[in-house]
C-alpha cells in the first residue's frame, strides 16, 4: 500500500503543480523550421473536356408529367472555373389532374374553360461555372473525391402554349410554337472515379420569358429540374 502510495504522489502531484502555458511548451521542430502541408488533387481538371449524359425530372407544370434529357460539353478553365454548353430535350404529356380537369369540363358542358398551358421542349443553354469546394470521402473504406459547384447560365427556349386558342369553344388544346430566352441557377455534385467517369447529382431553377396569358403579356415562367448525370472527363 504504502508502494501504491509513493508511485500516486510521483506520478499526479507534478500534474497538479505544472502551469497550462507549460503543458503546451512542448516543440518538436526547431524555431527556424517551416512545415508545409499540400493536399494532391486526385483529379484534375485545368485544361481538360468533360462530356454528360443526365436524365432529368422536371416540375414545369402541374398539368404535365415531364422528363428528358441533357447533353453537356464542359471546358475547364481551371481546378475552380469551367464554362458548359447544356441541350436539354424535355418529353411531355398531360398529366392526371390535366386529363381528369378535361374530363370535367366536358362532362359540366363548360367547353370554353380550360388551363392555359406553356410547355417547355428543349433549351440550349451556355453556363459559367463556379467550384469552390473539393473534398473526399471514405465510404464502405473506399475513397471518393467530389466536387461542388455552382453555376449561372443564360440561353433560348423552344416553347409551346394554347394563349391564342384559350378562347376556342372546345375542350381540345391547340398549342403555337414560341421561341422564348430564360436563364438558370445550378448547383451539383460531381464524383469521380479512378477511370475519369463521372457520376453526379444536380439541381436546377430555371426561368423562362414567356407568355402565360390570355392577352399576349410576358411572365416569368419558373420550374425545376432534378438531374442525375453520367460523364466522362478527357
Amino acid at each position: 500500500m504504502r508502494n501504491l502510495t509513493v508511485i500516486f504522489c510521483l506520478f499526479f502531484i507534478p500534474l497538479a503543480l505544472a502551469s497550462e502555458k507549460s503543458l503546451y511548451e512542448f516543440k518538436w521542430l526547431d524555431e527556424d523550421e517551416t512545415v508545409y502541408v499540400i493536399q494532391n488533387k486526385e483529379h484534375t481538371k485545368a485544361g481538360g473536356i468533360g462530356v454528360d449524359l443526365s436524365f432529368v425530372d422536371s416540375a414545369s407544370s402541374p398539368y404535365q408529367d415531364t422528363t428528358g434529357l441533357i447533353f453537356g460539353v464542359t471546358y475547364y478553365f481551371s481546378e475552380m472555373f469551367s464554362m458548359d454548353f447544356t441541350y436539354k430535350q424535355y418529353n411531355n404529356s398531360n398529366s392526371g389532374d390535366l386529363d381528369n380537369l378535361l374530363e370535367a369540363l366536358l362532362a359540366d358542358g363548360e367547353q370554353e374553360v380550360k388551363p392555359i398551358l406553356r410547355i417547355i421542349e428543349n433549351a440550349k443553354l451556355i453556363h459559367f461555372n463556379w467550384i469552390p469546394f473539393y473534398g473526399k470521402v471514405n465510404i464502405f473504406n473506399r475513397i471518393f473525391f467530389f466536387d461542388w459547384g455552382l453555376g449561372v447560365g443564360v440561353g433560348q427556349f423552344d416553347t409551346k402554349g394554347n394563349w391564342e386558342t384559350f378562347n376556342e369553344s372546345n375542350t381540345r388544346l391547340t398549342f403555337e410554337s414560341d421561341t422564348d430566352t430564360g436563364f438558370n441557377f445550378r448547383s451539383y455534385v460531381k464524383f469521380f472515379t479512378r477511370s475519369n467517369i463521372t457520376l453526379g447529382f444536380e439541381y436546377n431553377l430555371t426561368g423562362v420569358d414567356t407568355i402565360r396569358d390570355p392577352n399576349g403579356k410576358k411572365d416569368i415562367l419558373y420550374y425545376n429540374d432534378i438531374i442525375g448525370t453520367i460523364g466522362y472527363l478527357f
